[in-house]
């Protein structure tokens, strides 16, 4: 699941993953109130599942959604990586501090970007999730 607000964001991971051509599907929500329903949604997202998340999102930001998450009995063990533009260490200290699992920077440049997300991508096909 990417849980973004931004259309060009969306653009480059979507690209990312057709690239990469695996056996990834993405679900996309706008921010974290739509993530959390679609999560909630009994079947509605199959487990296991991986979680990208920006932080600066209209509502809910991705701290709030990160927190809400954590405390779900049937989400809390979510992998959730952060993918955000900032790379100050205050915003990364602070994205592990709500149990992110991973924090990305995003990177306008496609091959780069491209690059982060395949990492991503891997690492959902090959690391055992929690079911």
């Amino acid at each position: 699941m990417l849980v973004e607000d931004d259309d060009a964001d969306i653009f480059l991971v979507k690209r990312a993953l057709n690239k990469h051509g695996g056996s990834v599907a993405l679900q996309i929500a706008r921010d974290g109130n739509e993530a959390l329903q679609l999560l909630r949604s009994n079947g509605y997202i199959e487990r296991p599942f991986v979680i990208l998340s920006d932080l600066n999102m209209p509502g809910m930001s991705g701290y709030e959604f990160i927190d809400e998450v954590r405390t779900d009995p049937a989400l809390k063990d979510s992998v959730i990586f952060v993918i955000s533009s900032s790379n100050l260490p205050e915003d990364i200290n602070l994205a592990y501090n709500h149990f992110a699992s991973g924090y990305i920077v995003k990177d306008m440049e496609p091959e780069k970007m491209i690059r982060s997300m395949n990492l991503v991508f891997d690492f959902c096909e090959l690391v055992q999730l929690p079911q």
